[in-house]
């Protein structure tokens, strides 16, 4: 739940209803799907073998003839179905799960907060008024209550009452003020032969009970549609992402093109006939021009040429920022393609890592296997991680970033699958120790 606390300051004070908070979490559980489901899978699968293993049930189903890859198999299968699956989970729900929690988060932080009129002090909380009371109590009731009026932009009007109570109507939509007991005081405007910087008398009214409706639609919840962040790339599945990618490569090339076009248009001059010459001259000072040009014009002519000069190095600049926008955010749209099938792929590969692993240790339970899966797990996050940062920037290739992991720990799964199928004692105690053996052995005949 740590993600909470990242939006803890425009959560707390919203009075929002325990279905918007419960509703919220739930889409970030669902956000957390691609990061817990491949741990989940290792997990498990160590668990499950190592257990079979510890128990001798792998040696009885090896003593009937049935390898450790026949006894996988249905497992194989099903995880197969659960790689699918999360195919279609990452490529439909989680863009529809970014759209409708970036949206209410954005909806959270643009509303206002919970009205919550403090004791003694002049409260200016609520839209076009000011509002001071002496004493609350829990029943919604107050007592000494001052009210200052702004919808006319001054301080012209106010109110004091002796007591007053607040209540909701409308299933919230407005607010009822009501006061009792009290006096309504306003600055006369009409008033005839005062000068307009003289005090204006104030007229008074008595009242034993005054109502006034607040509009509270401010402080409800607005639900937007979350049109705003339908573009961003974490909210595409593969067709729109492949629609979008291709746009930016044409957009990139058909910059190019223009930026050829409008130089050799505007920033580019040939030969000049004055020179009687048969060679292409850029624009530049030449003396045999300059003679051919009046002394009072020389000066302007330089100019000119040192502006045109300017305009056409700021042309190019400013396409290859262009440029470079458009290739950034063809790299980030480039990753969301491809976290589409990295999680397919990265629930086998965890799973043909930890089958044969915990066939190895024979260990079941939530000891040892824990520890491994979770240091494996992180090796394998860390280099996503890594390949995603570089891919962003550019540094390395977008595709072989997302499949640096898995490139890396695919070696793994091939060799533990190896160990396991010759009932191999890589990490028993006896394994180690003897390796440590043979290795002080053969240091020791070598110093003698």
């Amino acid at each position: 739940m740590i993600w909470i606390w990242k939006y803890v300051d425009d959560l707390i004070g919203k009075g929002l209803e325990l279905s918007v908070l419960m509703e919220l979490i739930g889409y970030w559980a669902l956000w957390q799907i691609p990061m817990c489901l491949p741990l989940s899978i290792l997990l498990s699968s160590i668990m499950t073998f190592g257990k079979l293993a510890e128990s001798s049930e792998l040696t009885a189903i090896k003593s009937l003839g049935i390898s450790l890859q026949r006894s996988m198999f249905s497992l194989i299968v099903f995880n197969t179905m659960i790689a699918v699956g999360a195919f279609f989970f990452s490529n439909h729900v989680l863009p529809f799960t970014a759209l409708r929690m970036q949206t209410m988060i954005n909806d959270i932080t643009q509303k206002k907060p919970e009205l919550n009129i403090p004791e003694g002090v002049f409260y200016n909380g609520m839209e076009n008024y000011t509002i001071r009371i002496e004493k609350k109590y829990g029943d919604k009731t107050m007592k000494g209550v001052m009210l200052f009026d702004h919808r006319k932009d001054d301080n012209s009007s106010f109110i004091i009452a002796d007591s007053g109570k607040i209540e909701t109507v409308e299933n919230g939509k407005f607010m009822k003020f009501s006061l009792y007991k009290g006096h309504a005081f306003k600055e006369d405007r009409n008033a005839e032969n005062v000068p307009v910087s003289k005090p204006r008398p104030f007229l008074r009214s008595s009242f034993g009970e005054h109502i006034i409706y607040i509009d509270m639609s401010a402080y409800a919840l607005q639900q937007s549609d979350g049109s705003m962040f339908k573009g961003s790339s974490q909210m595409l599945n593969l067709k729109q992402l492949e629609y979008v990618i291709d746009s930016l490569k044409k957009e990139v090339l058909v910059r190019r093109g223009n930026l050829t076009k409008e130089l050799n248009e505007y920033y580019y001059f040939p030969k000049d006939s004055l020179l009687k010459t048969d060679t292409i001259q850029p624009y530049a000072m030449n003396k045999e021009i300059m003679t051919m040009i009046a002394k009072d014009n020389r000066e302007k002519v330089i100019q000119e040429a040192q502006l045109s000069a300017r305009s056409a190095q700021g042309y190019p600049n400013r396409s290859y920022t262009f440029e470079e926008d458009r290739v950034d955010s063809r790299y980030r749209y480039e990753i969301e393609w491809h976290k589409k099938y990295t999680l397919s792929v990265a629930c086998l590969l965890l799973f043909f890592i930890g089958a044969p692993f915990g066939a190895i240790v024979r260990k079941g339970g939530l000891g040892w296997p824990v520890v491994f899966a979770i240091l494996l797990f992180l090796v394998y996050y860390v280099l996503a991680i890594i390949g995603e940062k570089l891919g962003k920037k550019g540094s390395m290739d977008v595709a072989f970033g997302m499949w640096m992991s898995s490139l890396v720990l695919a070696p793994v799964g091939v060799f533990l699958i190896y160990k396991a199928t010759r009932d191999s004692k890589l990490f028993s105690r006896p394994a180690f120790f003897n390796r440590f053996t043979s290795l002080a052995n053969f240091l020791k005949k070598k110093d003698s």
